[in-house]
């Protein structure tokens, strides 16, 4: 065996990390398409966030419909159309923060709605 080939996966592992150490190394984030995309995780931070928030709305949504005996219809609740709740404009992007809010939102609002409801795990959508 040839001592280069020997060498030539670490050689090789060795120049793809100091290519990529730049790119992570900034801390900053930018977007791809519609998503944030970074080496520090802020965009995850975000979306984790505006889920979360979306979820708790929804879940009490969900409970007072299903209290109520309304048909299951996340749609219809002003939070989730606004879809802003929590949101700060250091976050960047509104419309991918929306689309997480209403996510959890949705996930939220099918929980509470079931665990008050008359019949649980019946919807429409």
């Amino acid at each position: 065996m040839s001592r280069t080939s020997r060498y030539l996966p670490a050689l090789l592992l060795l120049t793809g990390a100091l290519i990529a150490t730049p790119a992570c190394a900034s801390g900053q984030y930018i977007y791809r398409g519609d998503r944030p995309y970074g080496g520090n995780g802020v965009g995850r931070g975000i979306e984790r966030r505006a889920y979360d928030n979306g979820f708790r709305d929804g879940i009490s949504a969900g409970e007072k419909d299903g209290r109520r005996g309304r048909s299951f219809e996340y749609d219809r609740h002003g939070e989730w159309r606004d879809a802003d709740n929590g949101y700060h404009r250091d976050y960047g992007n509104r419309d991918f923060y929306r689309r997480s809010f209403r996510e959890g939102f949705r996930a939220g609002y099918a929980q509470g709605y079931n665990r008050y409801a008359r019949n649980p795990g019946y919807y429409r959508r």
